[in-house]
């Protein structure tokens, strides 16, 4: 189903909303017809009746097979608005299927480009939210609202009219009621957009702190924090009940004297209408029509009013997903332009991930191509962020960052992911098979490719020995493996790659000494030929290198070979001696530190 405009383009969430029923407005319009000759239909019965009513009052002797087709007459609107409006929900609910696939679309598009840094202050529950409850609020007016809405307006029109043309008294009488419902139902929603950015921003919070509640369930239950992560969830939780049931109370006065007053027009036309009745000013047919819509007239109205509620919540939605898509993404220049050696350089990088508080200061790296260089420091020192920033996750606030000799702004950034792997500390695996991850880079390479790489990260054995080898389902986040199987997957995982630039961030930090071999085999595989910027927390992992650059409070303090930087006798010595005095350290029987065991 193709789209005529895009239903994702625009500016705030009204024009969003516009633009969405505009890319599928014919068969949109289709729906509207096809509800609002499903909703005439449900006149029709209302018409028998008081044509019944005529035949009863003014023949001596009724005529059966008249009263007989009238009541056919009446069973086939029925039947027919029936089918009218599942014919009008059916093409409603395609269209908004469709809408909704196009928007989450653009939702996973848009969030692919943004920088790293927007997506994570927006956190993971608020995103999940707008993917899924914001966008699925949409539905509801795109299957539901729009139609059903469009449809009792113009019933509600076509009815007065016909009113007031058959007696403009009983009209007034019937109508009589709406302006004053109108004006409680003003009352009620007196302050609402406020109530509702409240119920919004509580469900917002909501969802942020359940969802980081259920991704560190494991740290709650090692650390036996379940009362207070528990409690931090329910005290979320109980806010957004709190904030519905504020704005419910605000609502409650107005909107019951409104849903009272609206079902109240025929205490109106049944004292007006008998009055006139008995004047002889209309007859009995007239006053048992209007007694007959009297007590249906007001229910579109009623279904309108509960519409527009649920519009300004689609409306806070629409206007959070909005904004996400008019965020602007990473500067893409989109030109693949020719790349040197394989080198990484900064040159008086300057960054901070919050405008008042430098993270990097005047950073001058340079790893030379088919090296290996190491940054190592103190946590908080900047290492990570650095290799952040060779990703490109994140633009520097000043100084260039250079792959091949070209600052990473000026190319593709799909040419930089291709020239630039990444292995993560905590490596994330998809709720899929290890040859889908393992491909995820490379999906069209074959099997024995993806052996050889598997062999040279050191997890092919571990592999074959899984219930369904390469297809074996690792579960969500790769739940069903270890942190060092997880790991060597993803070795071999930009093995697969083949990128000349590969950042390895701490991928040995967590792990246990025989999986610390395994990975520093498969590291030396990777490395092969390769350009390798190690962030290292344990510095025996990097003595070899052929540079170690170090790094104190977001600045270069110094760098060098290992044998150098201890006769230097500076920052790296000493973090040296603090790494090889611990390493001696063991737990004795009292549980007393012990620093004599060699």
């Amino acid at each position: 189903m193709a789209a005529e405009t895009d239903p994702a383009a625009g500016h705030g969430g009204r024009e969003l909303l516009r633009s969405l029923v505009r890319s599928q407005r014919r068969r949109l319009c289709a729906a509207v017809l096809l509800a609002v000759a499903a909703v005439a239909c449900q006149l029709v019965p209302y018409l028998m009746a008081y044509l019944v009513a005529v035949e009863l009052v003014t023949q001596a002797s009724p005529d059966g097979g008249v009263l007989i087709r009238y009541a056919v007459i009446a069973l086939v609107a029925i039947a027919a608005g029936t089918a009218l409006m599942g014919g009008a929900l059916a093409i409603s609910h395609v269209c908004a299927y469709w809408l909704l696939h196009r928007l989450r679309q653009r939702i996973a598009e848009r969030l692919a480009v943004l920088p790293l840094g927007e997506v994570t202050r927006r956190g993971s529950g608020r995103i999940g939210k707008l993917a899924m409850e914001d966008v699925e609020r949409i539905e509801v007016f795109i299957a539901h609202m729009l139609p059903d809405a469009v449809a009792a307006l113009t019933v509600v029109a076509a009815t007065t009219v016909w009113l007031f043309v058959v007696d403009w008294r009983l009209a007034l009488a019937a109508v009589a009621v709406v302006p004053l419902a109108m004006l409680a139902m003003r009352h009620a929603t007196r302050g609402s957009g406020a109530w509702v950015a409240q119920w919004h921003g509580a469900g917002m919070a909501m969802n942020q702190t359940v969802t980081e509640f259920l991704q560190g369930i494991k740290a709650v239950k090692v650390f036996n924090r379940q009362t207070d992560t528990v409690a931090r969830a329910t005290d979320a939780v109980r806010r957004y009940v709190d904030a519905e049931t504020r704005w419910g109370t605000a609502f409650l006065p107005g909107g019951a004297a409104y849903f009272t007053v609206m079902a109240a027009n025929v205490v109106v036309v049944v004292p007006v209408g008998l009055w006139l009745y008995r004047d002889g000013a209309v007859d009995l047919p007239t006053l048992l029509l209007f007694l007959l819509l009297a007590l249906g007239y007001t229910a579109p109205l009623t279904k309108l009013t509960g519409y527009g509620s649920q519009l300004r919540q689609v409306r806070f939605g629409t206007d959070e997903i909005a904004a996400l898509l008019d965020t602007p993404a990473l500067p893409d220049t989109g030109r693949r332009v020719p790349l040197g050696p394989a080198s990484v350089e900064l040159t008086d990088v300057e960054f901070g991930y919050h405008p008042d508080r430098r993270v990097l200061d005047g950073v001058r790296i340079h790893a030379e191509a088919g090296r290996v260089t190491a940054i190592v420091g103190p946590s908080g020192s900047g290492k990570t962020t650095v290799a952040r920033l060779v990703s490109r996750f994140f633009d520097v606030s000043a100084g260039q960052v250079r792959v091949g000799g070209v600052d990473v702004r000026d190319m593709a950034v799909d040419q930089l992911m291709d020239t630039v792997a990444v292995v993560f500390q905590d490596p994330f695996l998809f709720h899929d098979t290890i040859r889908a991850n393992l491909t995820l880079g490379r999906p069209d390479l074959d099997d024995e490719a993806v052996h050889q790489a598997a062999r040279a990260a050191r997890c092919h054995d571990f592999i074959l020995a899984l219930p369904q080898g390469y297809d074996t389902v690792v579960g969500e986040r790769g739940a069903t493996l270890s942190g060092g199987e997880r790991q060597r997957i993803s070795i071999a995982r930009a093995l697969l790659k083949d990128a000349p630039v590969v950042v390895l961030d701490e991928a040995t930090a967590s792990t246990d000494p025989e999986n610390e071999v395994w990975i520093q085999e498969a590291v030396a595989n990777l490395a092969a030929g390769r350009t390798l910027l190690v962030i290292a927390h344990r510095l025996t992992t990097v003595r070899d290198a052929d540079r170690i650059v170090v790094m104190t409070d977001g600045r270069v303090a110094e760098s060098g070979r290992h044998d150098e930087l201890l006769r230097a006798d500076g920052t790296y010595a000493r973090l040296w001696a603090d790494a090889t005095t611990s390493a001696r350290w063991s737990l004795g029987v009292s549980g007393e530190r012990s620093g004599a065991h060699t």
